[in-house]
């Protein structure tokens, strides 16, 4: 754990965080999954359930990865080779994918749909590969006294640099016409993962513990069950994290309610992402606070007030101008900032251990199953005609107030924070 007196690595990580947001692959302005995907997709005339993959793959590759992730890095003392490394390999896909459609125009929608979402699989898996090497090298870098403010810091450099991207998107954008303009977004993804990589190839990454690796993936998959079985306020965290993915049901299907119900032209799609960016920018300055000052339960239980508050500003406001479409995607960004800093420090301060990667495994592994597939179900609910956007929405909102009250009445800061403010 760094003190006071070490931030240099850390804010050299911000210049990767910054390169990452801006166009890294994956969670970059120009291919996060609520902005340039969806609108790609849209212009290929994509069915609902096609759309709704987006998101399910996206945090899929968050989460399914995650095991293999932590078991493959846990015993590696220095993280940052295996981070930069399958960032580049998962930036490969969309180098595919703008070479396609660069040399094809995407002229065969049915199979341009279905070869995106495989290469942006292949993206998402490799992308996600990184997160829990990732996290543990936080770990290293910041103060534990300074956690949740310096992680809000960092979010919001790397959702700022989304933010930023509009205007390169925008320029894009006005310089091609569809498709070509999602070929050069594409193609720029892979260049500015590289050069993302090569910071983090220069950062001095401190050398962690020697930790003694487990001796197979089948016994390090028994170490994660066994800490869903051990730890009930990690288990009971789980749970209600499963009640928060209405959060991002919502999240799947916004851009698109917006295209189909309000009447939004795509030449906003670069707005999504960037808008999104700069309520994480807004959010990781202010609001994360709250998890230092009261700790990651209230911190999840903002995301959720949050999160309501931005679902009824889209649904309830009859609004086709763009007023309410920036309003309620600026806000979009204030509530996983704050799910994302709540989380994180849940899952470091359970940790009982000084190497963090098995616990951040667990928590992507356990939260993913509703994130994934209840965009899917709902997808396909929508082409059958059963479900339209106010029940999607209403079904949400229900979920968010579940996870509110659960949060409130089950789960309690980790010992590890209580200590921390107790010897304060």
């Amino acid at each position: 754990m760094a003190n006071n007196e070490s931030l240099k690595e850390y804010y050299k990580y911000d210049v990767f965080a910054f390169l990452l947001g801006f166009g890294g692959t994956v969670w970059g302005g120009m291919t996060y999954f609520l902005g340039i995907p969806i609108a790609f997709l849209v212009f290929l005339h994509a069915s609902s359930f096609q759309i709704s993959l987006v998101t399910a793959i996206f945090w899929a590759g968050f989460a399914i990865p995650q095991a293999w992730a932590a078991y493959a890095s846990e015993s590696m003392r220095i993280k940052k080779r295996f981070i930069a490394w399958v960032l580049i390999l998962s930036s490969l896909g969309f180098l595919v994918a703008g070479i396609y459609i660069a040399v094809t125009g995407a002229v065969n929608e049915s199979l341009s749909v279905w070869l995106f979402l495989i290469l942006f699989a292949w993206a998402c898996v490799l992308g996600g590969l990184y997160i829990p090497a990732n996290f543990t090298l936080l770990f290293k870098i910041i103060p534990s006294l300074r956690l949740g403010q310096l992680l809000g810091i960092m979010f919001a450099i790397q959702f700022g640099g989304i933010f930023i991207s509009a205007f390169a998107i925008r320029a894009v954008n006005n310089s091609y016409a569809e498709p070509m303009n999602y070929a050069v977004l594409f193609i720029l993804t892979f260049f500015i993962t590289i050069i993302a990589s090569l910071v983090m190839f220069a950062l001095s990454e401190p050398e962690g513990e020697a930790v003694k690796s487990v001796p197979s993936l089948g016994h390090y998959i028994g170490k994660l069950i066994a800490i869903y079985k051990n730890d009930r306020v990690f288990s009971r965290f789980i749970v209600g994290k499963w009640l928060m993915s209405g959060h991002y049901v919502v999240m799947a299907f916004l851009f698109y309610f917006f295209l189909q119900e309000r009447g939004l032209e795509s030449a906003y799609s670069a707005w999504p992402s960037s808008l999104n960016g700069l309520g994480l920018f807004i959010g990781g300055w202010t609001i994360t606070r709250i998890a230092d000052v009261y700790g990651p339960k209230y911190m999840l239980i903002t995301s959720q007030i949050i999160a309501i508050s931005y679902t009824l500003i889209a649904w309830l406001i009859p609004s086709s101008g763009i007023f309410v479409f920036i309003a309620a995607f600026i806000i979009t960004g204030l509530a996983p900032i704050s799910d994302n800093v709540g989380y994180t420090n849940m899952t470091l301060f359970c940790c009982p251990t000084e190497d963090k990667s098995a616990y951040v495994a667990a928590v992507n592994i356990g939260i993913i199953l509703p994130m994934v597939f209840l965009p899917l179900i709902m997808g396909k609910l929508m082409d059958w005609g059963i479900l339209g956007f106010n029940g999607i929405f209403g079904i949400s909102i229900i979920m968010m107030l579940a996870a509110i009250i659960y949060i409130l009445t089950m789960i309690e800061n980790p010992k590890a924070y209580v200590e921390m403010k107790t010897s304060v």
